[in-house]
């Protein structure tokens, strides 16, 4: 089970998948102020995943949202991704690097990123579902879940 004890404020996220950009690097100022109105209108829950914007996403949340606001003001979602580790064995030094690369010492929620088919034979294999909840017992995840990208038929 998983509570997070009513810190959603609004139903509404900030996905980070694409961010604004000056050439080929976030512009921190824009994304600064983008956080701060969405903040500042009462929403808290950002989601991004180490595929987005190459790697990029990650450090500017560090940059633009965990420096500059408190931990418990902002729910942080982060995801596993299927292309970013090969087995059990990668899968905890990617979530360290995560960690690190967002400047937190926690998720509050960590998705299995992408579900499919072909991405559930390969999380099973790698034990990732196993991985993720032994993380939430440490503390270092609050919620895990998953993101689906299949039929529904897929979900039987």
């Amino acid at each position: 089970m998983c509570l997070l004890d009513g810190k959603i404020k609004k139903n509404f996220g900030f996905g980070c998948m694409r961010l604004p950009m000056k050439e080929k690097e976030v512009d921190y100022a824009q994304f600064s102020e983008m956080i701060d109105t969405f903040m500042n209108a009462g929403f808290n829950y950002f989601d991004t995943a180490h595929g987005y914007i190459g790697g990029k996403s990650e450090i500017a949340l560090r940059e633009c949202l965990v420096k500059r606001y408190n931990r418990e003001e902002y729910i942080l979602v982060n995801k596993l991704s299927g292309p970013f580790f090969e087995s059990n064995e990668d899968i905890r030094p990617l979530f360290e690097n995560q960690l690190k690369w967002c400047g937190v010492d926690y998720f509050d929620i960590y998705l299995m990123h992408a579900q499919d088919a072909d991405y559930f034979e390969k999380f099973k294999k790698c034990r990732a579902y196993e991985t993720a909840f032994e993380l939430k017992k440490e503390g270092k995840i609050k919620c895990v879940g998953i993101s689906f990208h299949d039929s529904a038929a897929v979900l039987d």
